[in-house]
Formats: C-alpha cells, structure tokens, sequence
C-alpha cells in the first residue's frame, strides 16, 4: 500500500527548547551522547476517532531534558519537560502518551516526529508512520441462527445452515462447528472482502438428539496483533413439536430485515394455552403478508404459514409455505395460532373500540393529576401529560408523539443515539420529577417486545374517567378464565384491581424490567410503542 504523508514537520520549537537546556550547566555531563530510543512501533495503526499510542525506553547518561511529539496534520503538538515534572533529568523513561484522532482530521498517512532532548542539548529523532487503516470493530453477523432452535422430527431431518456476516473493513475467516455431524469444523476464508455469506443444509444423523453450533467470524489482526471475533452458539433440538414459550409474527420479508432492528421484529406472541398463541396487531396497510416461527432471528428451520398443498392448514417448511395476507387497512387484528392443530383464525376490530390505559388522557394538555387521588377534588392540580424513554419522570429523553391516525400509537421518530448502552422506561414527565403515574416495563430488558402498562389504577375525577376499563378488558374480557390462568398461574385465578397498588401483584403480570440494550452505531433510530397491543419496537431510521 503507497500512502501520501499529510504532514512533514519541522521542530524550530525544538531548537529553542536544546538551546535553553544545554545553556544550564548545572545538571554537568557523563558522555555527551545522544539520548537513546527504542520505539515499541515506528507504525501505529488507528483510525478517525480513535486513539493513537505512542510508546518506548529512552535511556540517556546525561539526563533526558524533554520529549516532544509533533504533526500538524494531526494537531499533536506536546513537550513533556521531564526536568518540570520532576524537578531533574531522569537517565531512563518509559514514554507512554495517547492522544485520539479528530474526526475532522483530513489524510491516511501521517508522520509524527518524536524529539528527544538531553541536559547537554543532545537530540535523538524517531519518526512514526500513523496510517487510518486500523481495525476497531468486530465482525458483525447479519443473519444468523437463534440461540435454539427446533427441527421437527421427520424421517430425515435437516437444518439448513444459513448465515451472513459483515466487517467494517476485511474478514480474515470463519470458523463453523457442528458436534456430531461429519466434516465439521470446516474454516470459511474471507479472501480480502468484507462479507461472507454461506448456505448449506446438514443431513442429521439421527433422529431425537441435539447439536450445539459455535460460527466464529474473525477480522484481520488489529494493531499490536489484537484479533476481533464475534461468535454465534446455536443450540439445534431435534424433536416432536414442542410447546414453545414464544411463538413470533414476523411481518418483513427477509433474514436481514428480521435481523435490523434494536428490537421488536418479529413480535412475540401471547402464550394462551397449550401450543395456542395469541397477538392483536395493527395493521396499518392493507396486503400486508405474515407468518409465525418459533425462533428469532430467521425463518428456518420451522416456519407456519398456508400449506402449498392445502391452504388451509399450516405448513412448516420455510421453503415452501405461504403467507397469510391481512386485507383490511388501519383496523386491528386478534390473530389465534394453533401449531398442533396447525390453524390461524384472524378477526377484526377498529381502533375505536381499541382500549388503553391512558386514553383519557389529552396527550400534551394539562390531564396528569398530580396527587392522582380525591384530595381537591372540585379543583385539582392537573400538569402537562406526556411520556417517552426516561431514566426516570425527571428526565424524559425524548418525548414521544401521538400517531394522529391512531390514538393508541406513540413514536419517536428521530432519537439521535451514540453507540453503546442505552437504559430507559417508557414514563411521564412530572414537575416533582418523581410520580409514577402512567408508566409501562418490558417482558425482557435486552430484548423487549410486550411493553406492558405498569402504572397506577387512578380513580374517577372532575377531568376524565376511571382507567378500570383498561384493566378489565386487559385481564377479563380479552381472554377467558382458562386462559388466565395459563398465562397468570400467581394470580389467583382472577384478576384483583384492588392489589394493583402492590407491586409485588403488579411484578405478576409483567416484571420491574427496563429496557437495557446496545445501541450497534451512532446514528438516528425511530421506536413505535403502541399502548393497546402493547408492543414496542426499535429500529435504525
């Protein structure tokens, strides 16, 4: 590779600094020699918002005066002036400086020139190649199978193995083991791309057992040989159909696009009864086409739709069913899926009849009733109501808007985000900074899907009703008593509004979690809550 160097430098300041030090004669000489440097790396490899480290031994009889780093190119100018930090010339230092790249910075090659200066006015020089070609991301699988997944027993069983990993930059290899199958490990080459995509359906051997899958992806060595990998482990249970905890609608089209949200694709169904699953699902356009599968992150190895054979069973070959195709626009759908019955019963409803737990509420006018009990009752202190992602009522990230098509549904559209960690609950904003009046938690912090109201049952006042009607259609009319029970075996057998202030009853219906998850890139990302389903998702704009 030929780079162009964005900065040669000089060092006039340097010349001024030796002729300071070598007028004090007071430190004396041993040699007279020049200052000696090992340098760890005369080429560190970094990037536009990443650290450069500078490092090495200098040794001088004499006594080292200073040490002065420099590039213009790079904005570095910086003198560590070993006599003022520590009151004399040290015979020995161990240079160890960082400083970070701006992301402003123009180039793809620079050279910083590294000076040493002895108390008799002695300079060594050491130049150092500093190229933008460093690697500081980990391979990233695009599409990948689940954690576990299930192939149904059949007389020759198969998985079809399917992935796609991606790398800022290049794709040393893959690695991908499956116990117990023959010609594994095998080892994928990267061949200098930064994509490796890879398809194959495994024959497994026998008939009820269980595989364990490890794909590792691994980029080119970073600087100083550091290797970054990242590593999907699949369990993969051969068996009879099983009763899963989770069944998912999955609404996009692709592998990948269940794979580009934060969160919330595909949506995870109610568990209602013995291989029954239910979701109520908005259904914002007509012809929109839908599915059912039992893992997340792909459509294989099991995937529910019209049997091409007879369309009014379900089959469960990824690769031949159909899609069950929602002809009704801006109503929703209370959709029932039987896997052992192998049935899918669809009904409608219009969002006027939706109900919600805050739907006496005038989303941004003055309706949060700040004490929320009967105290002044005939004049009541009432705030401004809204919500969105917070760390708490005093600090609400972002306020969500209210979908003018459909009351029930909040957005937001824009939330700029750095990449990392992210922590927050949907709640409103309080001037005290402390209510908990209209908040909502999550069915699984990293991985949210059900966003379940948590707030309180407020009772009748001059404003607005009661919001008892959400509690009894949430947990009475929206199922029967069977099904209540299956979902909420602690609870008694019928749902208790008065025990709805305790939060060990509430902690029964949906847990204290907050949504807690990795934010992959910085960048614009767009979350649709919709308070009558239920459901919350999270996506890269």
């Amino acid at each position: 590779m030929t780079y162009k160097h964005a900065c040669m430098t000089g060092a006039l300041a340097l010349s001024l600094l030796a002729a300071s030090s070598c007028s004090d004669d007071k430190w004396g000489t041993v040699d007279n020699a020049v200052p000696s440097f090992a340098v760890t790396s005369d080429h560190v490899m970094t990037d536009y918002g990443q650290d450069i480290h500078f490092a090495g031994k200098i040794t001088d009889a004499d006594g080292i005066a200073s040490i002065t780093l420099s590039c213009p190119g790079l904005n570095i100018d910086k003198t560590i002036d070993i006599i003022d930090i520590y009151g004399e010339p040290k015979t020995e230092y161990d240079l160890d400086y960082s400083v970070r790249v701006r992301n402003d910075v123009v180039g793809e090659s620079f050279d910083v020139l590294i000076t040493i200066i002895d108390v008799a006015g002695n300079k060594t020089e050491q130049t150092v190649l500093v190229t933008m070609d460093g690697d500081f991301t980990a391979p990233v699988f695009i599409t990948m199978p689940d954690k576990e997944v299930t192939v149904l027993y059949k007389e020759n069983p198969t998985f079809n193995l399917s992935f796609s990993v991606r790398d800022n930059r290049e794709i040393d290899y893959v690695t991908v083991d499956v116990t117990g199958v023959d010609g594994f490990p095998i080892t994928i080459q990267g061949n200098g791309q930064n994509t490796v995509e890879y398809s194959r359906k495994l024959e497994l051997p026998t008939a009820i057992a269980q595989y364990n899958l490890t794909i590792i992806a691994a980029d080119k060595a970073a600087q100083e040989g550091e290797v970054r990998k990242d590593t999907v482990s699949t369990v993969i249970n051969v068996s009879e159909l099983p009763d899963w905890d989770v069944l998912y609608l999955a609404d996009v089209a692709t592998a990948a696009e269940l794979n580009s949200d934060v969160f919330g694709v595909p949506i995870a169904m109610d568990h209602v009864g013995v291989n029954k699953y239910r979701v109520r699902y908005y259904n914002e356009k007509a012809g929109t086409e839908i599915c059912f599968i039992p893992q997340k992150t792909d459509f294989g190895p099991i995937c529910f739709g019209p049997d091409p054979e007879n369309p009014s069973v379900l089959g469960d070959d990824p690769e031949s069913v159909g899609r069950v195709k929602l002809d009704q626009a801006g109503v929703y759908y209370v959709i029932d899926v039987n896997t052992f019955e192998r049935t899918v019963e669809l009904d409608t409803y219009p969002v006027s009849e939706a109900v919600n737990p805050v739907m006496y509420l005038k989303y941004g006018e003055n309706f949060l009733w700040t004490w929320s009990d009967n105290w002044n009752q005939d004049d009541p202190w009432m705030q401004e109501w809204y919500f969105g992602p917070a760390s708490g009522p005093d600090n609400v990230k972002v306020r969500m808007e209210q979908d003018p098509k459909n009351p029930n549904i909040f957005v937001v559209s824009d939330w700029k985000l750095e990449a990392g960690s992210e922590r927050f609950i949907l709640h409103n904003w309080h001037s005290h900074g402390w209510w908990n009046y209209t908040t909502w938690r999550v069915d699984n912090g990293s991985a949210p899907s059900k966003c379940v109201y948590y707030g309180i049952l407020w009772p009748d006042n001059v404003k607005f009703s009661s919001n008892k009607n959400y509690f009894d259609w949430k947990y009475g009319q929206s199922m029967t008593a069977d099904e209540f029970n299956f979902m909420y075996p602690n609870a008694g057998g019928k749902f208790n509004e008065t025990s709805w202030a305790s939060e060990d009853y509430r902690k029964i219906f949906i847990g204290d979690n907050w949504i807690d998850i990795k934010i992959p890139a910085e960048g614009s990302y767009k979350i649709v809550f919709d308070a009558h389903a239920e459901r919350i998702k999270m996506l890269p704009k």
